[in-house]
């Protein structure tokens, strides 16, 4: 079974909106509109920005995630944090935020490497994304790539490497099932050139085309997989991805 089911969906009107739910909330402006958001997936951005950063939380429409304004970008930067992981709750925040005028999206999270050469800790900078997840196919046809903005990645690109980050740039893998990476698709992956796993960049590129807004997506490498397992190393990471943070903020600020 495809998915969509009816692929034509691609070129028809959604009914279904953000800006109902926004209209409902009686919340239709978010003042000011952040321009660029980061969305977060771990906790140690979050405990970062609640912590040791000065914010201006933002109210919005009754959701149950966070956004947090960073004031040294005078509101032009904010943090999304809260939602969780994955592709469809992706979707909802980005979509809501797009409905008050949010013009750039950047993912920074952890990644899982499928290169042996790709080492703990480091930087990856996706310049696109395998579409294994169901998300983007509600917005882009199945033969259209996902692909990060050029521009946004670059700058990503540029501002990893100028605070000394060991950085890789290529392809990511996007899959819902964290619990059913299987060796054969690792192997697969690995020997076409991907670089690593994720759970949510696909869609974000995918939303970003379909909206015709920027996207990017800036990643420390947290676990390796490989044909005979897994290794992970989540909180020894953890600094690395604060790092990237701030990285984010100076450079699209």
């Amino acid at each position: 079974m495809p998915v969509p089911n009816l692929r034509e969906k691609v070129d028809h009107q959604s009914v279904t909106s953000p800006a109902t739910v926004l209209d409902y909330r009686d919340q239709t402006d978010l003042d000011p509109a952040p321009e660029t958001v980061v969305l977060s997936y771990q906790r140690a951005v979050a405990e970062h920005v609640r912590v040791s950063t000065d914010t201006t939380t933002q109210p919005h429409a009754g959701s149950s995630w966070d956004l947090h304004a960073l004031d040294d970008t005078d509101g032009r930067v904010a943090v999304a944090e809260g939602f969780g992981i994955g592709a469809p709750m992706t979707a909802i925040v980005m979509e809501r935020l797009l409905a008050h005028g949010t013009e750039r999206f950047v993912v920074v999270g952890h990644v899982g490497s499928l290169q042996p050469d790709v080492r703990l800790g480091s930087a990856i900078v996706a310049d696109g994304a395998i579409r294994d997840e169901g998300t983007s196919y509600h917005y882009l046809p199945d033969d259209e790539p996902a692909r990060a903005t050029p521009a946004v990645r670059d700058q990503l690109v540029d501002a990893a490497e100028r605070a000394g980050e060991e950085t890789r740039v290529g392809p990511t893998w996007t899959t819902d099932a964290l619990y059913r990476e299987t060796a054969v698709e690792i192997e697969h992956y690995r020997d076409e050139g991907v670089l690593a796993v994720d759970m949510e960049a696909a869609a974000v590129f995918a939303i970003a085309q379909f909206h015709g807004v920027e996207a990017g997506a800036l990643f420390t490498v947290s676990d390796h997989l490989t044909t005979d397992g897994w290794e992970a190393h989540f909180d020894d990471t953890a600094e690395h991805l604060v790092r990237l943070l701030d990285v984010v903020s100076e450079t699209v600020s």
